[in-house]
């Protein structure tokens, strides 16, 4: 093979690949409707390591994965996010007399679609402390809010691309996600998030991004259709 044709070939499966990576993230969908079929759990191994090749600060690598996959531990989790959203719904009357109602009403509409639908899987997806060696000591020592606050964005921020590594991977192997913010209410109240931690046995120091429900979608589900992206105008500046 000469090396023209040889560059051609590479320009074609180039080519090829960035269609397909590209098609994955603009075809991934928030997925709400799951058939029973359960997801192996090698396989959600599988999605945990390809998500762990998100960049990190001084390869920390901080993002940790917890995987509920039993019905038991399911009906746990979901009595703790239960809890969250009655404890901040009891906040909201307390704090505010008149309009205390009508905040819990809102919360309570909110919170049908910050709660786990009925998936084969949940996962949390939190991040670890910044241990860099060198520079999470010398973190320590200094004593700076400002410094310690941006470690502590950058392995939230890490742990986030790894669940976005996460969603697409899953998606290109052919299953539903969807993720869930309105879990964290449960983290506002010191003892219900201490409970909860205890429960998990996870380290306090572990801060919790966001959820993930994982399944094979419905087909129902995946006939639902993209919402229009904001316009680069919006999206973008060139400075």
């Amino acid at each position: 093979m000469s090396f023209a044709i040889a560059g051609e070939e590479f320009i074609k499966s180039w080519a090829y690949k960035h269609a397909m990576i590209k098609n994955i993230i603009k075809n991934r969908r928030s997925i709400s409707s799951f058939t029973g079929k359960k997801v192996p759990l090698e396989l959600i191994d599988e999605l945990i390591s390809v998500s762990g090749y998100a960049p990190s600060s001084c390869n920390t690598q901080p993002w940790f994965f917890l995987v509920f996959h039993t019905k038991k531990s399911k009906e746990k989790l979901n009595s703790y996010i239960q809890k969250g959203y009655e404890y901040t719904n009891q906040s909201l009357k307390k704090e505010h007399k008149i309009m205390g109602s009508i905040y819990a009403r809102l919360l309570s509409f909110f919170s049908n679609y910050g709660k786990f639908d009925e998936a084969p899987a949940y996962i949390l997806v939190f991040a670890r402390p910044y241990n860099a060696p060198l520079f999470s000591q010398a973190i320590k020592f200094a004593k700076n809010k400002q410094i310690e606050k941006i470690a502590d964005d950058s392995v939230k921020t890490s742990s986030a691309m790894a669940m976005q590594n996460f969603l697409l991977i899953a998606h290109e192997k052919g299953l539903g996600t969807r993720v869930k913010d309105g879990i964290k209410f449960l983290m506002n109240f010191d003892k219900l998030k201490n409970e909860f931690y205890k429960e998990f046995k996870i380290p306090l120091t572990y801060q919790l991004i966001s959820g993930i429900q994982l399944g094979y979608p419905a087909k129902k589900a995946l006939e639902r259709k993209a919402h229009p992206r904001i316009s680069l105008k919006k999206a973008r500046k060139f400075v």
